[in-house]
Order: structure tokens, then C-alpha cells, then sequence
């Protein structure tokens, strides 16, 4: 049987996907709304880590993907709802590089920061615009998580990124909202999944 490699979303966000395709999210503040949601539905129903993220058509804001934290349902450490909206999108579109795809640009949504691995995959998606709730520290603090090395000038670094375009960034949209669903994972008896944290 040959190697490969699959990232499955759960039922209900591949049914929350088919009832909001159409819609077009034209407020800042109702995407991140949508994205907190999809986070905190992943805590209630049990199927994840407290982070949700979509990609949007800039444009128009149409939704292109969505995406969950699966990591530990999947057994996939990369399983982030950064990388797997992200993926998805690119999927969706027929593309790797989200830079103008089709001629259109697309922003990213995260219920929280992105973390050292999400910096990389929003550093070569191709992702022109990066809207996020909770920071690092809220995501460390609450939860537990291990964020990673993630560079003190990030915002800068996407930012100015030479020879590629830049990333706009926009930082603390609905924060406390995205805070409590941090809270409901660190009081739901969820696993902490760091690297080596069940050895």
C-alpha cells in the first residue's frame, strides 16, 4: 500500500463549510466571529484543540476554506487550523502560492497567533493579509501550549518579507472572546498535546 497523507475535517465543520460557502463575510469583526465559533464548537464537540482559522477572498469576502485543530485526532502534529485552512485552501483553488491566485488576494483568520510552525506555512502560502484574536501569551498561559521560538519581530518579519509579497497583519480582533474558548479547552479535561507531553 502506498505512503499518503490525508487531513480530514470533523462531520460538523464539513457541514458548517457547506451552509457558509455562499455567504459573503464583509466585516472584519464577522469573520473573526465565524473563526472564534468554529474554535470553540472543536472544544464542544470534542474533536480538538481550541483554534479555529478560514481563508477569505479579500475581495469579496467570500469563504474559501475553514479549518480546525485536529492534532490529536488524527495523530498529525501539523494538524493546526492555520495549516489545515490553509491547505485546503490551496486545494480548493488549484494552486500552492495564495500570492494573487486567479488574480485575487486572500487573508487568513486565526482565532489565535500563529505559533513557530503556522509563522512558516503563512510565510510561504502566499497569504497577503493575517487577522488573529488571542496572542502567544494568552494561548501559553491559559491552555499550556508551547508555542515555539516564534520571532519577537514576526508582525515585522511577514510584513517586509524581500522579494515576496507583504502581509498585512492585524492583531487582537475579538481577544477576549478567543481567550474564552481558550478557557473552556483548559477546564475541559482535553489534553495539553505538546511534544513529549504524554511521556
Amino acid at each position: 500500500m502506498p505512503l499518503s497523507f490525508t487531513v480530514e475535517l470533523p462531520l460538523w465543520a464539513n457541514e458548517k463549510y457547506a451552509t457558509t460557502k455562499s455567504h459573503m463575510f464583509l466585516d472584519q469583526k464577522e469573520k473573526m466571529q465565524f473563526v472564534i465559533n468554529l474554535a470553540g464548537e472543536n472544544v464542544k464537540q470534542r474533536t480538538g484543540g481550541p483554534f479555529g482559522a478560514a481563508v477569505f477572498e479579500e475581495g469579496t469576502g467570500g469563504l474559501v476554506s475553514l479549518g480546525v485543530n485536529t492534532v490529536v485526532a488524527q495523530n498529525t502534529s501539523i494538524a493546526h487550523a492555520e495549516t489545515v485552512a490553509i491547505a485546503l485552501a490551496q486545494k480548493s483553488l488549484q494552486t500552492y502560492d495564495l500570492a494573487g491566485a486567479q488574480g485575487k488576494r486572500f487573508s487568513l483568520y486565526s482565532s489565535g497567533q500563529p505559533c513557530i510552525m503556522c509563522f512558516g506555512v503563512i510565510w510561504w502560502s502566499g497569504i497577503t493579509k493575517l487577522v488573529c484574536a488571542a496572542q502567544a501569551r494568552d494561548i501559553e498561559q491559559i491552555v499550556g501550549f508551547k508555542e515555539g521560538p516564534v520571532p519577537d519581530d514576526w508582525q515585522e518579519k511577514l510584513h517586509n518579507r524581500v522579494g515576496l509579497p507583504k502581509v498585512e497583519i492585524i492583531t487582537d480582533i475579538l481577544r477576549k472572546q478567543a481567550c474564552e474558548v481558550l478557557e473552556l479547552y483548559a477546564n475541559s479535561g482535553m489534553p495539553v498535546y505538546n511534544a513529549g507531553s504524554d511521556k
